[in-house]
């Protein structure tokens, strides 16, 4: 670890030492996640220098996900609860906690988004919350950091990313580095969500992470807090670049997703943004109007990926008016 992550560290523990340990409302969403959910819930629950309140919702298992929840809520009351809900969908179904969680923690002032089949690493939220704590919470902020993806059987295979990439607000309307089974966020970041929520639901990290890109702040941990298990149904990347090329061009040539995110998110947070993230927004959410928009976002450095296969891709996009 860094100098100053070993001392945000140590702070922690001192918190800890002194009786002021933060509490962080962890929000989990779970689908027919039986296999995994225990060692999760588990690891959740041995968090160090934190108090966690679990929140859970159920998104409409057909497994024994519900029993597997309720059964641990019995074992830890007060620290877990459940929620029995109809199928939403993964990102409707995380609102859906962001709002409620700040009914039920009213005190509550950080959160943090949780699947149902990694392994948290003990320091995860600890680490997370000393970061948060460094920054102002007048303005929504969030942390995320890398992750160690491991097998099914936990075994590790690598990390996620090997570089530390650069955040930018520009960069945010296209590409979000936060995963969202590492973020936290504070109390503020949870109330704009909740009250500026758009009707259809875009992924809920990529939501959060602009969110606070254009309105605060969000700080990368390149060390990875969390065993980031990859299944038959969790598979992210393609082992090479021509099979990752194929792949991104099937999916993400139709449509005009990054279009659409960017209005969505201007409607929905124009009467608190800033006046040059309106224009960001408006440039982009008008591109396909208008010859002289379309070129600059073609040629834009700033508004760019990070990874040169993706910026490819993109630039595609833009030309062929399906960005």
């Amino acid at each position: 670890m860094k100098p100053d992550r070993d001392l945000d560290i140590m702070k922690a523990t001192d918190m800890h030492a002194a009786g002021t340990i933060p509490v962080v409302g962890v929000l989990m969403s779970c689908y027919n996640g039986e296999r995994y959910l225990g060692e999760q819930l588990d690891s959740i629950l041995a968090q160090e220098g934190v108090d966690v309140r679990i929140l859970c919702r159920d998104d409409g298992s057909k497994d024994s996900t519900v029993s597997i929840l309720e059964e641990y809520a019995a074992k830890h009351p007060g620290r877990i609860s459940v929620i029995r809900g109809k199928n939403a969908g993964f990102a409707e179904s995380f609102s859906l906690l962001v709002e409620e969680s700040l009914k039920r923690f009213p005190d509550v002032q950080y959160f943090a988004f949780s699947d149902q089949d990694d392994v948290w690493m003990p320091e995860k939220l600890r680490v997370a919350v000393a970061s948060l704590q460094k920054q102002e919470c007048d303005r929504p902020r969030a942390y995320c950091s890398n992750t160690l993806l491991v097998d099914s059987e936990l075994n590790p295979i690598r990390k996620q990313r090997d570089d530390v990439p650069r955040l930018t607000r520009h960069r945010a309307m296209i590409e979000n580095f936060a995963t969202g089974c590492t973020m936290a966020f504070n109390r503020r970041a949870a109330a704009l969500f909740a009250t500026h929520r758009p009707e259809k639901m875009p992924p809920h990290d990529f939501h959060m992470y602009q969110l606070c890109m254009m309105l605060g702040s969000v700080e990368y941990d390149p060390e990875p807090h969390i065993r980031y298990r990859q299944h038959s149904s969790n598979q992210i990347g393609w082992p090479d670049f021509r099979g990752r090329m194929k792949e991104r061009l099937r999916r993400k040539l139709g449509g005009h997703f990054f279009e659409e995110l960017n209005r969505t998110f201007l409607e929905c947070y124009g009467d608190v943004l800033g006046e040059e993230e309106k224009r960001m927004l408006s440039d982009f959410a008008g591109y396909r109007k208008s010859l002289r928009k379309r070129l600059k976002l073609l040629f834009s450095r700033k508004v760019s990926y990070s990874k040169r296969e993706n910026d490819l891709i993109f630039r595609m996009k833009v030309l062929l008016g399906k960005a």
